[in-house]
């Protein structure tokens, strides 16, 4: 008899799409439903963008997977620089919803094999994530000569 595998119950957070040599990685922050905080009708990762991002480039990693080049990516920009988004859990729909930059839906699959969250989450736009460097730009260690 075989043993019966349990899917991960979906996770929320924050995270980040960046570049990395020809392609783009997720750096994330996750949160179980049971340490979430209460924003409304909502559940949601009690860390901000800006605390992470800040603790992370200060040595206290809060943000994973750290490979050098998103150590140095990190060091050298700021939070709102590259296309960013939020988990969250919709209490009253028993849904999760991703909350992100519009650059992020192309991607959105890597976002939900993430956050363990299944096919049908929603992905919805918002306009706090609209200032973000185009992530189709070549990438930002070539336009700063630093070698990978």
């Amino acid at each position: 008899m075989k043993a019966r595998t349990e899917a991960k119950p979906g996770q929320l957070g924050i995270f980040w799409l960046v570049p990395e040599d020809e392609t783009v990685v997720l750096l994330a922050h996750n949160v179980s439903l049971s340490a979430a905080e209460t924003y409304g009708d909502c559940l949601t990762c009690p860390l901000s963008h800006y605390h992470a991002w800040e603790a992370t480039k200060r040595g206290k990693p809060v943000l994973g997977p750290l490979t050098p080049a998103a150590k140095r990516l990190i060091a050298m920009s700021e939070y709102e620089d590259w296309p960013r988004g939020r988990v969250v859990y919709d209490r009253a729909a028993g849904s999760f919803i991703i909350y992100a930059d519009r650059q992020i839906f192309p991607h959105a699959a890597i976002v939900r094999a993430h956050f363990h969250l299944p096919k049908t989450a929603p992905l919805q736009a918002d306009p706090h994530y609209l200032r973000a460097r185009r992530l189709a730009e070549k990438p930002y260690f070539h336009d700063h000569g630093i070698k990978q």
